[in-house]
């Protein structure tokens, strides 16, 4: 049978995505306590000027953002994949919840995610990005009603950011009936893996993976690239890989090489991907393995804590569930 929606795995052909926007005039910087996985340079930054239009601190850096972003959704568009953006927030939507900052709608991969063809509105931590979720609705609700998709939300955690649920895209792997979900404090928790599971009944397994409280998802840490490959920083993760993974190759990375998020890219398909041009290293060791790998260059969104696969969630990612 022919999909229509969803996802089974991180690889096969990518037909549908989802690819963020920021709009540089509307980037305002945002702080919560629970930003751990920051460096002290990115931590005084967002501290300082918390609430502040990043176009009025850097204009530069606001502009790259939004034309990296932007170049990101052509050169997916060129390999024959449909692209759909965010529907733009304003006014109220924007900022109801958002006191310290606004975080922004350039990472479609947090407030939403896909499994088989389970359409789900992610809760997030910070506060000030639960509304995202808002900006990706439409394109969830479409794929119910046209296209038989599951649609469901996880219900929102307490503006404390202790009280869960939280359950967020960053921090979901998928690997057929095996689902890892990364736990760090910063993000996705006990109480939303719990949560998750109900959902998806017990033909899956969501497989919790620890990580070092600084890490923010799972993706920021390791990477399914094809069957058999992984990429991944051992310094990030507590108890090492999941126990099903660890016959496969794994490339590992430095703490510093996953700084600059060498495990995030986008996966056009079994064997081919895109990654940000900075991880010379890493796309060398990806090219020994027969990976086409298409470098770009993603700094800006990088500067602010997220990289290519944090810019996309697929809609419709060819893949068989054994």
């Amino acid at each position: 049978m022919t999909m229509r929606f969803g996802a089974h795995h991180e690889w096969g052909k990518l037909r549908e995505v989802v690819i963020g926007i920021s709009p540089a005039e509307d980037f305002v910087v945002f702080h919560e306590e629970s930003m751990r996985w920051q460096t002290p340079e990115e931590a005084d930054f967002s501290r300082q000027h918390a609430g502040r239009r990043l176009i009025e601190l850097d204009p530069d850096w606001a502009r790259k953002i939004e034309q990296q972003v932007d170049a990101l959704a052509e050169r997916v568009a060129r390999e024959g994949v449909t692209v759909h953006r965010p529907e733009r927030l304003k006014g109220r939507e924007r900022t109801f919840l958002a006191p310290n900052g606004e975080g922004a709608q350039l990472y479609a991969r947090d407030g939403m995610i896909v499994i088989g063809n389970h359409a789900i509105e992610a809760s997030l931590r910070l506060q000030c990005r639960q509304r995202e979720r808002f900006g990706l609705r439409p394109h969830l609700e479409k794929a119910a009603h046209e296209r038989g998709a599951l649609w469901s939300s996880v219900p929102m955690g307490r503006l404390n950011a202790v009280d869960g649920p939280f359950l967020e895209g960053g921090d979901t792997l998928l690997n057929g009936r095996e689902i890892y979900v990364g736990m760090s404090g910063c993000a996705s928790d006990m109480a939303g893996i719990d949560w998750l599971q109900a959902l998806l009944g017990e033909r899956y397994r969501v497989i919790p993976v620890a990580l070092k409280s600084d890490v923010l998802h799972l993706d920021c840490a390791m990477a399914l690239i094809k069957p058999g490959l992984l990429v991944w920083c051992p310094e990030k993760l507590i108890d090492g890989l999941p126990m099903s993974l660890r016959g496969w190759d794994a490339i590992a990375v430095s703490k510093a090489e996953a700084t600059l998020l060498a495990t995030n890219g986008l996966i056009l398909e079994e064997g081919r991907m895109i990654l940000d041009s900075d991880n010379a290293r890493v796309i060398a060791e990806l090219r020994k393995r027969r990976m086409d790998v298409i470098p770009i260059p993603f700094d800006g969104p990088i500067r602010i804590g997220g990289s290519l696969r944090c810019a996309h969630h697929p809609l419709l990612r060819e893949s068989v569930l054994e």
